[in-house]
């Protein structure tokens, strides 16, 4: 975690902006670029700045003539920065009033001598991240769901409008309309994942499981699309068995997913190679593709929510996908302690390695 942080204060008293200042230099913890402000304009100045990366916004409520609310109503229209309100002793009503209109949290002025302030920014920091994410999920979850669900509207009113009609025209939109439908269902499943993830209401169900049998498992999953696309699914191993504590439902989850993407990515006539290696604190899984690859500049995206819409590469065989998976991948490895590592040559393939801790 970086510990250096920008922080913008806004306060029409330079002796409060002096005062600040001293109890950040008093935080072990803390290295800070100090920004100040002394009115509403000289904020939106600052804030205006696109050469500024500003991590956390302290606004003292009272600014002369305008109330920190309407400032702070104004700064998140924005949203560039959380934004921590300093309010006086007893003002626990307006502090109410700050946290409904955005506010990530306040602190009463008296109190900042004793409270934990880079405790205090990591948290607003975070708390702020999270409501980017959901607002962003519920803003693109539209715009993706919207493409599939006119799709089927459109397929269902031509079987209502129309009275004669082929057999074979029949079953050929029912089979659109299946598929439109299971696309919708997958991204409402996968925006239900993210959600439950980052509100930590899934708990991981840890035990004692066979890695092996579980990779088996899925690769004997994909065999039929595998297939259909004349991919061959090779799974190196030199282990009969490998024990180790995780949550099988949830690691199935992400084999799958990248198993699926490996075969969804690749050309016709490739393989898809499954390696399993112990080390001496972790276990490295490695699913290779001879595919497409992905372009240097946008592995960054990977696993970021919707990455689909900011990647080129696309699936070989018209295959649907909704840029969520990888981002619950993610999520899932990182409750285990684990990581996922990629590299990737753009026209000849990709590797995605699975760290999972022993313990």
């Amino acid at each position: 975690m970086n510990n250096h942080k920008t922080i913008l204060f806004c306060d029409d008293d330079s002796i409060d902006i002096k005062l600040f200042k001293k109890y950040l230099a008093a935080q072990k913890n803390l290295q800070f670029t100090f920004l100040e402000a002394s009115n509403p304009n000289e904020l939106y100045k600052l804030l205006s700045d696109r050469t500024l990366k500003i991590d956390v916004i302290f606004l003292d409520y009272y600014l002369g003539l305008e109330s920190g609310l309407d400032v702070l109503k104004t700064i998140r229209k924005d949203n560039k920065a959380p934004v921590i309100v300093l309010t006086g002793s007893g003002d626990e009503e307006i502090a109410v009033d700050c946290m409904k209109e955005g506010a990530m949290d306040y602190i009463p002025k008296e109190a900042l001598p004793d409270v934990d302030i880079p405790k205090i920014i990591q948290q607003a920091i975070d708390k702020w991240i999270i409501e980017r994410e959901r607002n962003q999920l519920l803003g693109i979850a539209a715009h993706e769901l919207r493409s599939p669900v006119g799709v089927i509207l459109s397929y269902t009113d031509i079987l209502k409008t129309t009275d004669a009609m082929e057999d074979d025209e029949r079953n050929e939109i029912y089979e659109i309309i299946y598929e439109r439908s299971h696309h919708v269902l997958n991204i409402i499943n996968e925006l239900l994942d993210i959600t439950r993830i980052d509100q930590g209401i899934i708990v991981l169900k840890k035990r004692n499981t066979d890695l092996i049998s579980l990779i088996k498992k899925k690769v004997k999953d994909h065999q039929l699309l595998s297939e259909k696309k004349k991919i061959n699914i090779i799974f190196n191993i030199n282990y009969e068995g490998l024990e180790i504590v995780l949550d099988p439902d949830r690691i199935e989850e992400v084999l799958a997913n990248f198993i699926d993407n490996a075969v969804k990515y690749s050309q016709q006539n490739t393989q898809v190679e499954i390696s399993v290696l112990e080390k001496e604190d972790a276990i490295e899984i490695k699913i290779k593709d001879h595919g497409q690859g992905i372009k240097g500049n946008e592995l960054k995206y990977l696993f970021e929510l919707f990455s689909s819409r900011k990647i080129s590469t696309l699936p070989t065989g018209e295959e649907s996908r909704t840029g969520l998976g990888l981002a619950i991948c993610k999520k899932v490895i990182d409750a285990h302690n684990g990581e996922i590592l990629v590299t990737s040559e753009f026209g000849k393939g990709t590797i995605f390695t699975i760290v999972l801790p022993k313990k």
